[in-house]
């Protein structure tokens, strides 16, 4: 399977994890299954609320999470992934990402931002025997 962005959605992503630096960032990526596709229409920014560790971990509210997913449904849309930020480090899922990815069916994009600039951007999906991580093509969309 594959994801498909606009280049302002990885800007977006990118910009934001600059904004967050030193403490990671993340969002959730909105959109449609089409043909196989993760056609992402609209990248959402969520707040870290994580307490501690927010150097190399991120936590997003399960509220704000839930209110966005019904208004996102209200506009026909899913929730079809996620992104987070790695500051310092590469855009690799970490052991951690793997046991906290909630879904086998979502895109996971990590951007690494490395003394406050934002580098590569790669996308990445979960087995469904939950094993691993495989790198994803991503896309790159124009349409509207």
């Amino acid at each position: 399977m594959s994801v498909r962005l606009k280049p302002e959605h990885i800007a977006a992503i990118r910009a934001h994890g600059e904004a967050a630096y030193p403490e990671e960032c993340g969002g959730l990526l909105l959109g449609a299954l089409i043909n196989g596709v993760r056609e992402i229409s609209e990248v959402l920014r969520m707040e870290n609320v994580r307490a501690d560790s927010r150097r190399n971990r991120v936590q997003l509210d399960p509220l704000a999470y839930s209110r966005a997913e019904r208004e996102a449904s209200k506009r026909g849309l899913g929730v079809w992934g996620y992104y987070h930020s790695h500051p310092d480090h590469p855009a690799v899922p970490s052991g951690f990402d793997l046991e906290h990815a909630p879904f086998t069916e979502w895109s996971y994009l990590i951007v690494s931002v490395r003394e406050g600039r934002a580098g590569e951007v790669r996308a990445w999906t979960v087995r469904d025997d939950r094993s691993q991580f495989d790198e994803e093509e991503m896309l790159s969309a124009e349409w509207n």
